[in-house]
């Protein structure tokens, strides 16, 4: 158990105690991981590109028209400037028209944007 688990365990044990009437309240399990540990490859390596190619199946994630390796970008979900990291699990692949309208905001926003 590292450092991160006891301070998750205090956490929910502490939030336990001050539920009251609140008792079943779940915990989230998709906590996001620290960019300033160990090393991450740049988010937009070649690495990156290929895995999340393979995991979106060649499809733009906000359009989901499908799109050859060559013309994708990569996008931070939750943009760096707003607390997003360069983990792959905050990362994804927009056609060009997609990234654009996307630009700094959220995935909400794109895809409120593509729906209307």
């Amino acid at each position: 158990m590292d450092i991160s688990d006891v301070a998750v365990t205090l956490i929910e044990k502490r939030i336990r105690e001050d539920q009251g009437l609140f008792q079943d309240i779940p915990a989230r399990e998709d906590i996001p991981k620290r960019t300033d540990l160990g090393n991450l490859p740049p988010y937009n390596s070649p690495a990156n590109k290929k895995k999340l190619y393979v995991e979106q199946e060649g499809h733009c994630n906000g359009c989901q028209n499908e799109f050859s390796y060559v013309n994708m970008t990569i996008d931070h979900i939750i943009d760096r400037a707003y607390g997003g990291t360069d983990h792959i699990e905050n990362l994804q692949l927009l056609c060009g028209y997609c990234n654009s309208v996307k630009g700094d905001r959220g995935q909400e926003y794109l895809l409120a944007k593509l729906a209307s």
